[in-house]
């Protein structure tokens, strides 16, 4: 991986790794390191960081929320950049986090500067500039706008960005600002409805024959893999880490090893 040389380039970065990819997609975590580190940055993952509180927040447990992130404040004090491959937790700590402490300056003030360093993946490998993963995913490849990503974020160019130095073909996927449905608790509350867009999300993939389906948040991936699944489809899923880092490195899946 090449990149240009930038002097204000961090050294050193936490990794905010999701507890979906520490429960479920390991690999994406995997991946996500082995591209950061391939652009000679050093990353930190404290122990004990675990949920953002995001299915507690949306649902209406702010106390709860703030609880599970009081004692990660701690963990991610300091001035380097906490990188998130996931819009969902990306947006809960950037977004959500300062408003969690109305009544306490302190932690209110801890809870804005973290949240001031919080960046998504495919942002910061942009705001560094990388112009080179070394890799190239062969075959045609789409990419689903995770909601929190597109909406909470304002974020729909980076990922692109980085697909674009790496993708065979990439193209378009219809409607590809739609909602895969997950929605975390939504998905529970109202599994008719999601899975209905579910459906959706994946027929507008193959309609263009796409080869593979990239997102860039975990949440999504939960949801549309399991669909894929159902469908027997001959789509393959990668998370945008995944993608980037391209076969035969850390975090491809094995079945597709080349």
């Amino acid at each position: 991986m090449s990149s240009e040389t930038h002097e204000n380039r961090p050294k050193r970065v936490f990794l905010f790794a999701t507890c979906l990819v520490d429960q479920f997609f390991p690999e994406v975590g995997e991946a996500t390191v082995h591209l950061i580190e391939s652009a000679d940055i050093e990353v930190i993952y404290p122990e004990g960081l675990t949920c953002c509180g995001l299915p507690h927040f949306n649902n209406g447990f702010r106390a709860e929320a703030r609880k599970i992130l009081e004692p990660q404040l701690r963990l991610l004090e300091g001035n380097i950049p906490i990188i998130v491959p996931s819009g969902s937790c990306g947006w809960m700590l950037k977004s959500v986090l300062p408003t969690l402490f109305p009544d306490d300056p302190w932690e209110r003030e801890k809870a804005a500067q973290i949240s001031g360093r919080v960046i998504e993946l495919s942002q910061f490998l942009c705001k560094i500039k990388v112009d080179d993963f070394g890799a190239t995913l062969p075959g045609k490849t789409v990419y689903h706008d995770s909601c929190h990503l597109l909406r909470g974020m304002g974020e729909n160019q980076t990922p692109r960005q980085c697909l674009d130095l790496v993708a065979e073909n990439r193209e378009e996927l219809p409607d590809c600002d739609r909602c895969c449905g997950f929605g975390g608790s939504f998905a529970v509350k109202f599994p008719e409805v999601s899975c209905a867009m579910l459906d959706e999300k994946i027929k507008s993939a193959e309609k263009v024959d796409a080869t593979w389906l990239v997102a860039a948040d975990a949440g999504c991936m939960l949801h549309i893999s399991g669909g894929l699944s159902k469908r027997n489809s001959k789509i393959k899923l990668l998370h945008l880490a995944q993608a980037l880092s391209g076969p035969n490195n850390p975090g491809w899946p094995e079945e597709d090893q080349a």
